[in-house]
């Protein structure tokens, strides 16, 4: 009697336009409700597949692109301070930063390390938009070398560079290709990996980030303490990035293309053909399967359209904010003044900024795979976000009071060393992946590759604003002053997410969906009983009668 309920629902569902329900729509991706769907979940829930080593390769080479990316973004971050890149672009040698000659940077320099780092995710908001389209157009393998092809000119600009108009013009092209392999890179690694492996493989790109930062702050660690007396280090610095894409590209000519988006274009042979090869000795009967599901969601994404001002509509608008709100609140932990000019802050401290720069991404990376490992399906996105705001708050009330109200002696930055290490820890267990996560789980099936563009789009755009503005804040009212207004909006985001965001863990496409399409008030009330009501046992639930 189910199936065949199930099955009329899909007849329903799979006749609707983009002027239909959208609940029924993403039921069908949700509850596996098609009759070959629901046997190939069934199939999936029961028969759990080994990873191959084609599957493994493919994947490791999305996880370089990662890599790529958390290595450019933090390599800066340890050259600023160095004289032959401050005189090749035009800056004078770095103050005195501590002790009784402790001087300020002239605001013009600040302006202009501002801006090195700042462009970066400029170019990458610049191209995050166009990301998708590519992305559906061409293919992940052929978006995948477009983003390759231009990070390879952007590097070469930036470790080549002999003034700050062409480091800049660098540091834009590299972001641009950031924002294009950072749109398809977790969209083919879920596409290639197992159902039952995809979310924890998915985060390997978030892990490669990580592990690029620590990767550029032990590259230049090295190189600053062995090479003396030459002004071309900053360049052997700037130019490993370029090792590692020459790597990722070599690696790139023995991958797949996705069998989704094969499949999608009607090459359904080519599709299970490279399902074979991922799933290895899986066998014939689970690689039809597959292929089946693919084919069926495939037919059904194709009936399905998306406006912008459908993202607006009555029944999505408060989905829409959150997707849109909380990319801008990850941004305003304040995390990208540590991450992009970590060294200089704790040089004015008198501390080895490189070495606080080491021990905090070795925390990021650290506490980056604790979420992947354990907590990302453990526990609740809503509850994690308001604790650990609340304890970011915290943090840098103690540390800046400490800044404010004592002289800054080897104790007290190395307590600031200390609370910067706890921070980062804490940004990584919440923030760092949910920012991320989030806008994906509130958005309904056809509209989330539009709204997680805007999504992608608001980060990078607030990235920028962060990035920018972090060593003119620095000149004017010091370290402590700026984190203090980070603090502050992390107090504020607290209550915000209380009332205005829903739980997300664990919630079915469907329930997602009616959680939204409420008035204001019942939204906002709804939200505000989240969590008592997500905390109560489901062992309480009445038993239902056996039919």
């Amino acid at each position: 009697m189910a199936t065949n309920e199930g099955k009329k629902n899909v007849e329903m569902t799979t006749t609707t336009t983009g002027k239909g329900s959208i609940v029924d729509a993403t039921n069908i991706v949700s509850n596996r409700s098609l009759g070959s769907l629901a046997s190939v979940g069934d199939m999936f829930g029961q028969q759990k597949q080994k990873l191959t080593g084609s599957a493994v390769f493919a994947i490791f080479v999305g996880a370089i692109a990662g890599l790529l990316f958390g290595f450019d973004q933090n390599v800066f971050n340890l050259i600023f301070d160095e004289t032959a890149f401050r005189a090749t672009m035009g800056m004078p040698p770095a103050v005195e930063q501590c002790g009784p000659a402790a001087g300020t940077e002239p605001l013009w320099v600040s302006n202009r390390i501002a801006l090195i780092q700042a462009l970066y995710p400029i170019g990458c908001a610049a191209a995050s938009p166009f990301a998708g389209t590519m992305n559906d157009r061409f293919g992940r393998y052929k978006t995948l070398w477009v983003g390759m092809v231009i990070f390879f000119l952007g590097a070469s600009l930036q470790t080549a560079a002999n003034d700050w108009p062409m480091l800049m013009a660098g540091r834009v092209i590299a972001g641009m290709s950031v924002g294009i392999l950072s749109s398809v890179v977790p969209v083919y690694i879920g596409e290639l990996a197992p159902a039952h492996l995809r979310g924890g493989l998915g985060s390997l790109f978030q892990v490669g980030i990580t592990f690029g930062a620590v990767f550029a702050t032990v590259w230049c660690m090295i190189l600053q303490s062995t090479i003396h007396g030459v002004n071309y280090v900053w360049r052997l610095e700037t130019g490993m990035q370029l090792v590692i894409g020459l790597v990722m590209a070599v690696s790139m000519l023995f991958i797949p293309e996705s069998p989704r988006f094969l499949a999608k274009n009607g090459q359904n042979e080519k599709a299970r053909n490279v399902l074979r090869k991922l799933r290895g000795d899986a066998g014939e009967e689970v690689t039809e399967a597959e292929m089946k599901e693919i084919e069926v969601e495939v037919a059904m994404e194709s009936k399905m359209t998306a406006r912008v001002l459908d993202l607006f509509s009555k029944e999505v608008r408060f989905a829409t904010m959150v997707a849109l709100t909380i990319p801008i609140m990850q941004q305003f932990t304040g995390i990208n003044v540590l991450m992009g000019f970590s060294a200089s802050i704790f040089n004015s401290m008198c501390l080895n900024g490189n070495t606080v720069t080491l021990v905090q991404n070795i925390v990021n990376l650290l506490a980056t795979c604790t979420v992947v490992l354990y907590f990302s399906d453990r526990v609740g996105r809503k509850s994690m976000l308001i604790l650990t705001s609340a304890f970011i708050f915290v943090i840098w009330v103690i540390g800046c009071s400490l800044l404010w109200t004592l002289e800054i002696t080897k104790s007290v930055a190395y307590g600031i060393a200390v609370l910067n290490a706890i921070y980062v820890a804490t940004f990584a267990l919440a923030w760092g992946p949910n920012g991320w996560v989030i806008p994906n789980e509130v958005l309904p099936l056809r509209l989330r590759g539009l709204g997680c563009g805007f999504a992608t789009f608001n980060n990078w755009i607030f990235n920028f604003i962060v990035s920018y503005t972090a060593p003119i804040a620095q000149n004017r009212i010091g370290f402590a002053g700026n984190m203090m207004i980070y603090a502050v909006l992390m107090l504020l985001s607290c209550p915000l997410l209380f009332f205005l965001m829903p739980e997300t863990k664990g919630v079915p496409l469907e329930e997602m969906e009616e959680k939204f399409n409420v008035p204001l008030k019942t939204y906002v009330k709804n939200n505000a009983t989240d969590l008592r009501r997500r905390r109560a046992p489901e062992a309480e639930e009445p038993e239902q009668p056996a039919v």
